[in-house]
């Protein structure tokens, strides 16, 4: 993908990073850039601050409109922008293109080892996990994502076609993955509960939002479910890909299973002890699920 010249709108700068990371990032491509969030100026002082001395139109403090989208080719939207945004339906009229950064990270990511993970609850410690057990494989390994401290776009250049990348990804990140139908090859989802439903029409809305995440693998990808949670199950029927469970409740064929004081793996045949429960120092039943989860995925990843 050129950037050189393009117009690009960055809608919705905020204050986590992200937004400033992206923006950086398109003014060093050469891309002309236009910035515009409903903050004002004196809300969005330390991302302002982030970009001072670079070639950026800011259109701050006021309401998103249609006019944003005069002479644009490409729109990067925050997360936290609405997607029934009014701005966005015309923007698909006239076939401008709409990403977040998630979904342009993948893009132009060449890892061949990309994992994402996703979940109502436990993904943040999930992915951590997960990247403590990669840099142990691999100390080039990179966590991002929705992680306030590694940004996507801070590392993107850092990341080579064998750099394992593990990504922690939000249902409002993973509607723009859905969108454009980009493939993850290893994807864990660490359970579903009913959440941020005054942002989706319900819980099946949101439940899809999550499901972008393993929707467009093949049969030579992997998805990691959490067999003790009733809404996760119901994704192993539209899976096209290998599914691989995690349980604390019972012994599972394909995956990690606790049993006995110890992590379990098993792949169809004989099981093998992982850790034991008093290896993990973060305290919790909920903590060793995440163990679970990341374990299952760190195998499958060739740890």
């Amino acid at each position: 993908m050129d950037f050189k010249n393009k117009r690009v709108l960055v809608l919705g700068l905020g204050l986590h990073g992200g937004g400033v990371a992206v923006a950086r990032w398109l003014c060093k491509q050469g891309a002309q850039v236009t910035v515009a969030d409903t903050k004002s100026s004196q809300e969005l002082a330390p991302s302002l601050h982030a970009l001072k001395g670079l070639r950026i139109r800011f259109v701050l403090g006021k309401p998103h409109t249609v006019d944003l989208l005069k002479n644009c080719d490409l729109i990067i939207k925050n997360p936290a922008v609405p997607r029934e945004l009014p701005l966005l339906a015309q923007a698909r009229k006239q076939k401008i293109s709409i990403e977040n950064e998630a979904s342009l990270f993948l893009k132009l990511c060449p890892s061949k080892l990309i994992i994402g993970v996703t979940g109502s609850k436990g993904k943040s410690t999930t992915t951590a996990l997960l990247g403590v057990m990669l840099k142990q494989h691999n100390r080039k390994t990179v966590i991002a994502g929705n992680i306030r401290d590694t940004v996507l776009f801070d590392v993107l250049d850092k990341i080579s076609v064998k750099t394992p990348v593990v990504l922690e990804l939000s249902s409002w990140q993973l509607e723009q993955v859905g969108e454009h139908r980009l493939r993850i090859p290893i994807s864990v989802v660490t359970n579903i509960y009913p959440e941020h439903l005054n942002r989706y029409r319900g819980l099946a809305d949101y439940t899809q939002a999550k499901s972008y995440i393993f929707k467009y693998q093949n049969s030579d990808d992997v998805l990691v479910l959490n067999a003790d949670n009733a809404l996760s199950q119901t994704f192993i029927k539209s899976a096209k890909s290998r599914v691989y469970l995690f349980s604390l409740k019972k012994k599972v064929a394909r995956g990690c299973y606790a049993q006995s004081g110890a992590v379990w793996w098993r792949d169809g045949g004989v099981a093998s002890q992982l850790f034991k429960f008093s290896d993990l120092k973060l305290l919790g039943e909920h903590n060793l699920a995440n163990a679970l989860a990341a374990a299952t995925a760190a195998k499958l990843a060739g740890v």
